[in-house]
């Protein structure tokens, strides 16, 4: 047992997690209430480290590569997770999951916004939720419509989570409901948000990946066009601090069995 795992988190490690102890040595609970995020990190890395995922903190330099390298089975990747686009290193992390080989066979991403002032809808349709300066780095035609009936209340401290991908072998394990919760969690303990969004596309969430991750908040509609990703209409999902808090205790206290069971993991 590490002591200073007893020192971040507060439990000691799972024998099992033995590939992903630096990882769980990173973490600290700076943020948040400790009886519910150490025995979830412990849970969490546990499930992961059993579908072989090795874990670690990565550049989002690290996610742009993994995206263009796996253009076949991965969307081009969001602007707001691009680093050209002007993004402070502290206000972004990616989380890597590698293979025994060392390949990166998953990944999920967070990033942060300070709106005390804005909200949702006026940061996406102005396009500052994508570029520090969409004046100079949108395309000629990008635009992001917005016609959720909640796009006003996402305000305050933000996590916008995505730039999730697993690579076609690590799939039907159920990683897409592990990934996420994973980063949720993290960025709560960084930067205590009061919201967690995402987008997704329409198709992906009729496929069940919203509930999947833990949403239950689905607003319609985020129209993206002429942007690197084409034209997509998208939903906002979304999450408070209590809804994010009650979603980590009841995955503390329900067997994983459970949780998968009625869920159509095909692509999960």
């Amino acid at each position: 047992m590490s002591d200073r795992r007893q020192t971040s988190i507060g439990l000691p490690g799972h024998p099992k997690s033995a590939n992903n102890d630096a990882f769980l040595d990173s973490l600290a609970v700076n943020e948040g209430p400790r009886e519910i995020l150490a025995p979830f990190f412990l849970k969490v890395v546990d499930a992961l480290s059993d579908r072989g995922l090795r874990l670690s903190f990565e550049p989002l330099s690290t996610l742009v590569r993994t995206n263009e390298a796996n253009k076949d089975t991965w969307r081009p990747l969001i602007p707001l997770f691009d680093p050209a686009h002007g993004i402070d290193d502290d206000k972004a992390f990616a989380v890597v999951g590698r293979n025994e080989d060392g390949d990166v066979v998953a990944t999920q991403a967070a990033r942060f916004y300070d709106w005390p002032d804005t909200s949702f809808q006026e940061e996406a349709t102005s396009l500052r939720l994508f570029y520090r300066d969409p004046s100079r780095s949108k395309r000629p035609a990008e635009s992001c419509g917005v016609t959720c009936e909640n796009a006003r209340i996402v305000s305050g401290r933000v996590v916008f989570s995505g730039g999730g991908w697993y690579r076609r072998d690590y799939r039907k394990q159920w990683i897409s409901g592990l990934l996420p919760r994973l980063s949720r969690a993290l960025a709560l303990t960084r930067w205590s948000q009061d919201f967690t969004i995402s987008i997704m596309a329409e198709s992906v969430v009729d496929g069940g990946m919203a509930r999947r991750c833990g949403y239950t908040n689905v607003d319609y509609a985020v129209n993206l066009a002429g942007g690197p990703v084409g034209d997509v209409r998208c939903a906002l999902v979304w999450m408070g601090r209590r809804q994010l808090l009650d979603d980590l205790a009841a995955f503390n206290a329900t067997p994983l069995d459970e949780l998968m069971a009625g869920e159509d993991i095909r692509a999960a």
